[in-house]
């Protein structure tokens, strides 16, 4: 599409659109109080500044700066019309808030900007996302396009939708992952028929009129009724799809949380745009993350070529207890993803998380049943056995019997951790070959577990309402290296000032 053409799209914002967009950066400015001091409040984690969080909308690279999108409620703690949440970061641990991206008031997405994705395209950061209109207990959801120049103020295409209709008569349609292949565009939406999830695709020439392939990937009876969220990427000779799967069924340590994410490998064959050697099955399908709390993913990859992934640190019908002070939810740590030559996605928070170290606390080795207190909820622990043939166990207690338990089986060779209540443990096989290494993170109300070099990992939400003490069990010593870690996520004041000018030039010209 013509760059001025796209220019003139920008130009054109309705007076109805720059009153809501100025209303939402008004109260953007006025927002003082979240840095202030709160219980379960996370210092490292993209949070909501005040309002809801769920899914990742969005990850993208755009004018040396990173850009995660969210799905955003700013009125209260609870689930209402989506926004897209806006967070800006340069080096993938120090983040800002930015003003909503999109706000839902067109008759096409009155009722919710749910998640899609973006592409840079002639210097222009696009979104695509999924307008919903609910009418009684059905939802109406169409595919549509916003476009920003700056990377801050977006304009909702002028003849949005662009896909204005799920086809076959296929209910849900949404979450729409866009990419790019030499000189066509491609699309993959995640629906279903016939209470089986299903991915669409679409190719286009550019970006604004899409021509539907067919079905490139269906369920056949195993893998729920809904996939949502789907996203491909090339990795070591290898596509990688992504599902988030809603109706799959539990089996005995797998799947054990209302909806999985997770992934499968094949080949996708683009001169016949479709894949070669897919199967998308229980048997086939691994998840990425085994905790309690972890949905929705979303990918980039970064300039020097790291495949980078962030998700949603919770999960549906789980109780967020922050939620009475008018915020709920947090996103993951920014992740890092390799490929195993056996196949198995490895996961490791980026490099980058280590300049968040403010002072080393702890720095001994420690035997069965010593304990010490951890000095803060914002931290990271680095837990090292010299052997693998001895169980371990690090214990985070608070609070009379509250506690969070990472355990290691030697001879069963597995991995779990154990928050307590109905439901409270989640395990997978883990074989370490020469020696333990668990890297922890704890951030207020979560806690996330890297087992190994990232075979295994565990996210869940913790609420931990007095000072946290890690003691250690098992039947062998264990190396605790403890950090404390320091905030980085706020606001920019230099950006506070800016629309704060901007706004009042606004009232009086």
């Amino acid at each position: 599409m013509d760059v001025l053409i796209v220019a003139a799209w920008l130009c054109v914002a309705t007076a109805e659109y720059a009153t809501d967009l100025g209303t939402h950066i008004q109260d953007f400015i006025k927002q003082k109080n979240y840095l202030l001091e709160r219980k379960y409040r996370p210092w490292y984690h993209v949070s909501a500044p005040i309002g809801w969080l769920n899914d990742p909308a969005a990850f993208v690279y755009f004018k040396r700066q990173y850009h995660i999108f969210y799905q955003y409620h700013p009125y209260n703690g609870a689930w209402g019309p989506m926004h897209w949440g806006h967070a800006i970061s340069t080096n993938l641990v120090d983040w800002a808030h930015y003003p909503p991206a999109l706000i839902p008031k067109e008759h096409y997405d009155k009722h919710g900007c749910l998640a899609g994705s973006a592409v840079v395209h002639n210097n222009y950061l696009t979104l695509f996302f999924t307008g919903t209109v609910l009418s009684g207990n059905r939802a109406s959801q169409t595919q549509n396009v916003a476009i920003s120049g700056d990377g801050l103020i977006f304009q909702k295409y002028l003849y949005n939708p662009v896909l204005r209709k799920a086809p076959y008569q296929m209910s849900d349609f949404r979450n729409p992952k866009v990419w790019r292949y030499r000189n066509r565009w491609y699309m993959i939406i995640g629906t279903t028929k016939d209470k089986l999830g299903q991915l669409l695709l679409y190719t286009s020439k550019e970006l604004f009129n899409w021509k539907l392939n067919g079905t490139v990937a269906r369920s056949y009876g195993d893998m729920g009724y809904m996939w949502e969220n789907p996203d491909l990427f090339e990795m070591d000779g290898q596509h990688v799809l992504i599902l988030s799967v809603q109706g799959l069924q539990s089996d005995s340590n797998r799947f054990r949380n209302l909806y999985q994410t997770g992934y499968v490998l094949g080949n996708f064959n683009y001169l016949w745009a479709q894949f070669e050697d897919l199967e998308v099955s229980t048997a086939t399908f691994k998840e990425l993350d085994h905790g309690h709390d972890f949905y929705a993913v979303k990918t980039v990859q970064a300039l020097d070529g790291r495949r980078l992934l962030v998700g949603w640190l919770g999960m549906w019908e789980s109780d967020f207890q922050e939620a009475k002070d008018g915020w709920a939810s947090m996103l993951t740590l920014v992740r890092e993803l390799k490929l195993s030559s056996q196949g198995h996605i490895l996961m490791t928070p980026v490099k980058e998380v280590s300049d968040l170290r403010l002072e080393v606390l702890e720095d001994a080795w420690y035997s069965p049943g010593e304990t010490f207190y951890a000095g803060t909820k914002s931290f990271e622990l680095l837990v090292n056995s010299t052997s693998v043939i001895y169980d371990a166990f690090i214990i985070f207690e608070w609070s009379g019997d509250r506690q969070y338990t990472v355990g290691y089986s030697a001879e069963r060779g597995h991995v779990s951790v154990d928050r307590g209540g109905y439901d409270g443990i989640r395990r997978a096989d883990w074989s370490p070959i020469s020696h333990l290494f668990f890297r922890i993170f704890v951030d207020h109300s979560s806690i996330e577990v890297f087992c190994g070099n990232g075979e295994v990992v565990f996210s869940s939400r913790i609420y931990p309402k007095k000072a946290i003490r890690v003691r250690l069990g098992g039947d062998t010593q264990l190396h605790v290296t403890q950090y404390k870690l320091r905030r980085s996520v706020g606001y920019d004041s230099q950006l506070r000032k800016y629309l704060k000018n901007h706004m009042m030039s606004k009232k009086y010209n």
